[in-house]
């Protein structure tokens, strides 16, 4: 929508658009993107508003405009194809395709008179003797492709390819300040994650130390947004001082996820003030009145990325004034010229981030204060600068409603709720339940996209096992029954539709067509479909007692066992299933006649472990509904009246308990680290 004026007659995506190039002969140009992309605004201005660049590529190619986040699949055939072929991708992704859509040429941005130059090219090629060299270039392309998508079987179910992977992870961690790698530095909450069940399975302290520093450093860098609540999508620098702007929804949703994670382990007061901010700016920024939540908000406003969280000292003094303007001067590393380098320039350019660049505990320490008196201090300080932000031109907001992302959040704000206990979490993730029941489950199918009341393109993977994943931790925060029979139903659709038994892998998306051979197992920037595919599997099998979801689950890990041999940390939720295959694992069952207070004492005592490897199921009474879906609980009763617990380790259960105080006996003391005398540098 944001490329309909533009001259450049694009089309979208779809068989219609394939069955015109082939009646035509044109080739096709592809140019994928995503509504918050700076680079493919940069080029929508410079190249696709241009008349002359329009003129070639309507005259010569058929254009056809694609949003990557509506079509996954798309993106990741023709990304493939572009880091095998130049390495390093990214967006706009720029495809010159035969007719058929087979690719046979690929570029990232370029500036207009280079992409005007190279188009007339490319259509030289075509339109000559040199075609068929283009049209075997495109087949040995398709028959590459297929072979990166092919299954690797190799038996990696034991506990040595996950040491493995904590090593890479070990390896490449930065110490300083936290994240993997150099710059540029992504979030990856799946890696942090992989690192708390590696703890609790080993009690490496290194491994949580890894999680904390990160996620502190995050929290104090620029890709925070300390005042307004949320987080950027990735730093440029290793200091995770200058991010790109935009703000993605599963961001938000999956750091939400390991922040409330690590607050049960360490209990840090931070993790919690930052996952209440994250909670309040997606409820004001990204949620629809109807409870669906927006995928992205944009880095970019008045043509300049970052200008709405960036500030003069000027300006800051004049919101402020003079006495607090000296302490967040020291406090936030504020200069004249401006504190950070523009990415493109490298220059000042006057403009401030909002960075601490210290742990939050650590410059309280410095203020002479308490980390209390410091976050109550940065509240105050919000609410004056929010109001002010607000009277600037706002970055321009995605409002479809992707099923999948919105899953991860519904997982995010039930975890929250578990942590917290938050009512205004769990009030959100149920709402959000209810809209996607009500507008993206048509006769029992799932649809990808909602925008403007109507829900559209088939579900893939992605969709089916993110939204499972989140009504499972839906039904762990609110113990209604409806939302684990919905999980459930999903679990099986993902093995009607996506499951493919002869080479024993799950596909991207159930239709066949020019993407039908996609796989999606890597964990990149979030969990991969295969891998949360594979993980409700296992915890679908855990609820209902009924193995062959779990014997599906291990069939997907060795299928693709070769290729998480070759780079385990590439895979980290998909090992974080495998550390749940492995074990131990738990099955927590509370049998009760009605809820009480000891009931909600047992349940907040269990929601407030970290236990990773666990489900917990809430029998409410002799005829519930749960009896049927785990037929294993049908003799677990309420013993004299009494709350009762029976937990079951790795399938074998423990004699039932009474009572909270049975509880605590029969689980011990909850595994925690106190972080204010644990040295996590």
């Amino acid at each position: 929508m944001q490329h309909a004026c533009n001259p450049v007659d694009w089309r979208p995506w779809g068989v219609e658009v394939l069955e015109e190039a082939r009646a035509s002969g044109k080739p096709l140009f592809i140019s994928i993107g995503y509504s918050t992309c700076h680079w493919c605004h940069v080029m929508a201005r410079e190249s696709f508003s241009d008349l002359e660049v329009a003129r070639v590529i309507n005259e010569y190619f058929i254009p056809v405009k694609v949003d990557r986040e509506e079509y996954p699949d798309v993106d990741s055939f023709y990304m493939t194809y572009c880091m095998a072929t130049i390495g390093r991708c990214g967006w706009p992704l720029n495809i010159i395709a035969t007719p058929s859509g087979e690719p046979f040429y690929v570029m990232t941005y370029v500036r207009r008179d280079d992409l005007i130059w190279i188009l007339a090219q490319l259509a030289n090629v075509w339109y000559s003797s040199e075609r068929s060299n283009a049209e075997s270039v495109a087949r040995e392309a398709i028959g590459f492709l297929k072979m990166i998508w092919s299954p690797r079987p190799e038996d990696i179910l034991s506990i040595d390819v996950i040491n493995l992977a904590y090593l890479e992870l070990y390896n490449s961690y930065d110490p300083a300040y936290g994240g993997f790698g150099r710059a540029p530095k992504f979030p990856l909450p799946h890696i942090l994650m992989f690192l708390l069940r590696y703890w609790a399975r080993s009690r490496d302290l290194e491994a949580a130390k890894m999680v904390f520093r990160t996620l502190d450093y995050m929290i104090t860098g620029g890709i925070h947004d300390i005042i307004g609540g949320g987080f950027h999508r990735y730093s440029v620098d290793s200091r995770w001082l200058l991010p790109h702007f935009e703000k993605m929804l599963y961001d938000q949703a999956l750091l939400l996820y390991v922040l409330s994670d690590a607050y049960k382990v360490c209990s840090d007061e931070t993790y919690r003030w930052v996952s209440l901010k994250l909670i309040d700016f997606v409820n004001r920024e990204m949620r629809d009145k109807s409870g669906g939540f927006y995928s992205a908000i944009s880095a970019e406003s008045e043509g300049m990325e970052g200008l709405y969280y960036t500030w003069t000292t000027s300006e800051l003094k004049s919101i402020v004034g003079d006495d607090d303007y000296r302490i967040i001067a020291r406090l936030f590393n504020l200069s004249d010229r401006g504190n950070y380098k523009e990415e493109h320039t490298g220059r000042f350019n006057g403009r401030n981030i909002l960075y601490i660049g210290l742990p939050l505990r650590e410059v309280a320490s410095i203020h002479g204060l308490s980390l209390g008196e410091l976050l109550d201090y940065i509240d105050k300080l919000s609410i004056r600068l929010l109001k002010a932000r607000s009277s600037k031109p706002k970055p321009e907001v995605d409002y479809k409603i992707l099923t999948d992302w919105n899953g991860l959040m519904m997982a995010g704000l039930a975890k929250a709720y578990q942590a917290f206990r938050v009512e205004k979490a769990l009030d959100m993730a149920e709402s959000l339940a209810r809209f996607i029941e009500s507008n993206m489950m048509i006769d029992n199918r799932l649809y990808h996209s909602f925008i403007d009341g109507e829900a559209y393109i088939d579900g893939y993977l992605s969709d089916y096992s993110y939204l499972a994943w989140g009504l499972m931790e839906l039904y762990e925060s609110s113990f209604n029954e409806k939302w684990l029979e919905l999980s459930l139903n999903i679990v099986d659709s993902i093995i009607e539709n996506f499951w493919v038994e002869s080479s024993s892998i799950f596909r991207f998306k159930s239709k066949s067509g020019l993407t039908s051979d996609v796989i999606d197992p890597h964990d990149s920037m979030i969990p991969s479909s295969y891998s949360v595919a594979s993980y409700v599997l296992v915890r679908a099998s855990r609820y209902t007692g009924e193995p062959r979801y779990e014997h599906i689950a291990e069939k997907s890990i060795r299928s693709i066992g070769g290729l998480i041999k070759s780079t385990p940390s590439s895979f980290t939720f998909m090992l974080s299933t495998l550390d749940y295959i492995i074990g131990p694992s738990y099955e927590i069952v509370i049998a009760v006649d009605s809820l009480n207070s000891e009931v909600e004492s047992i349940i907040s005592d269990i929601n407030s472990r970290y236990r990773p490897n666990s489900i917990v199921l809430l029998l409410k009474s002799q005829s519930s509904k749960l009896r049927d879906l785990a037929k294993y609980t049908k003799s677990m009763i309420a013993l004299g009246g009494k709350p009762t617990i029976y937990v079951c380790k790795n399938r074998v259960c423990d004699l039932p308990v009474t009572g909270y105080e049975g509880l605590k006996i029969v689980l011990g003391e909850a595994p925690r680290i106190n972080k204010s005398i644990v040295d996590v540098s």
